[in-house]
């Protein structure tokens, strides 16, 4: 299969792509963020919304559509489990350095819900290609 440097070509995209190299760097940039966020002071870190819940879906979000598109040749599951361990890395981080346990479960499932908003489209397009067209 030839190289195919458009956006949305049937042809195999070339690894090192200004696009692919910009999903990268996405991702990388998406993940400091976080753990910037994490583990500054709450008041050095900027509120998008009101709800600290609200901020780590969002964030997680983020974070999963940069790795799909970061990683695009590496199977769904390890994505998602890399982004879920992620996640459960920095909550047990924070847990260890003395934070509730309460919060710290709130903004656990908020991350996994955002991981898991991410990757259901993914999904639901798989399962509806496996039905032909009529």
């Amino acid at each position: 299969m030839s190289e195919d440097r458009s956006l949305f070509g049937d042809g195999r995209y070339p690894e090192a792509g200004p696009l692919a190299v910009l999903a990268r760097l996405s991702l990388l940039g998406a993940g400091l963020a976080i753990v910037i966020a994490k583990f500054l002071p709450p008041e050095l870190v900027p509120d998008f919304v009101r709800s600290p819940n609200l901020q780590h879906f969002a964030a997680f979000y983020v974070l999963t559509l940069c790795a799909l598109a970061a990683l695009p040749r590496t199977r769904l599951r390890t994505v998602a489990v890399g982004v879920g361990g992620f996640a459960t890395l920095l909550e047990a981080l924070h847990l260890l350095a003395g934070a509730p346990l309460g919060p710290l479960t709130d903004n656990w499932v908020a991350d996994l819900g955002g991981l898991s908003a991410a990757v259901a489209p993914v999904i639901v397009e798989r399962f509806r290609r496996r039905f032909p067209r009529g």
